[in-house]
């Protein structure tokens, strides 16, 4: 946004939750060896976290230097109800105070965390959050009533067509919002599929959906996001991000 003025707070309580065993592995191999059903529910349930992580996984968190000194607190693997548990103490704490002294706010985070924020926010149910998916980087923007704190109704009155469970607005309109979402359904759980759907032209429409709802980044911006080679040096051509435990690398990571 470059507008680098703005306080940034960062937190554990917003961390991606913990997929145990299945860190590092591709999703559609997942599919593939367990079934699109188990796959799901390890993904998307709210109570049935996946398999623990072993002691001798090559990305245990004693490997790294930020966990080493705590590795006994941190769990071999979540769901959605434990990232529920560490983000609500984030919501009370942090952000419920400064919505409730008038001031915007932004919440980046990942997916899984964010559902738990947003499940919390538009009370959704623990048997309908399976059915709560969210596109990557897609901007969400919520009106909130800051006596109750309460979702505002949108203009039109209507949950979002994408999801059918949100009061926010996607900055790129719902009917963008459901291509990415079903794009996505069929990256992960179509085994048919060989291709990430996520390079190439759908790219491109992605960014041409980001740059119509935020504008067109600045020279800082660009630079990191070029694929020209102008700012840096290209490396297959593609700016890699790995989200989740996905083993290859996809061009946008979930914000």
């Amino acid at each position: 946004m470059e507008q680098e003025y703005v306080p940034v707070h960062k937190s554990w309580r917003l961390n991606e939750r913990h997929y145990g065993d299945l860190v590092s592995y591709n999703k559609k191999e997942m599919v593939k060896a367990h079934g699109k059903e188990q796959v799901k529910i390890w993904r998307r349930s709210y109570d049935i976290p996946p398999p623990d992580m072993k002691d001798d996984h090559p990305y245990h968190p004693k490997l790294d230097p930020r966990y080493r000194l705590m590795v006994d607190k941190i769990p071999k693997s979540e769901s959605l109800k434990c990232t529920l548990a560490r983000s609500s103490v984030y919501w009370e704490n942090k952000i419920k105070p400064s919505l409730q002294a008038g001031k915007t706010i932004m919440i980046v985070g990942h997916e899984n965390n964010l559902r738990s924020l947003l499940m919390n926010l538009e009370g959704i149910s623990k048997e309908d959050i399976i059915n709560l998916c969210l596109p990557r980087g897609v901007p969400l923007a919520y009106r909130i009533d800051k006596e109750t704190l309460e979702p505002l109704p949108r203009p039109d009155g209507n949950l979002d067509e994408a999801t059918g469970f949100l009061r926010g607005e996607w900055l790129c309109g719902d009917e963008a919002v459901a291509e990415i979402l079903e794009r996505d359904r069929k990256q992960v759980y179509d085994t048919s599929i060989e291709n990430n759907l996520e390079l190439g032209d759908s790219r491109k429409q992605w960014k041409n959906l980001m740059e119509f709802a935020i504008g067109k980044g600045g020279p800082e911006m660009r630079a990191k996001s070029s694929q020209k080679g102008d700012f840096f040096v290209e490396k297959e051509g593609v700016v890699m991000v790995h989200d989740e435990y996905e083993e290859e690398p996809i061009v946008v990571g979930k914000m």
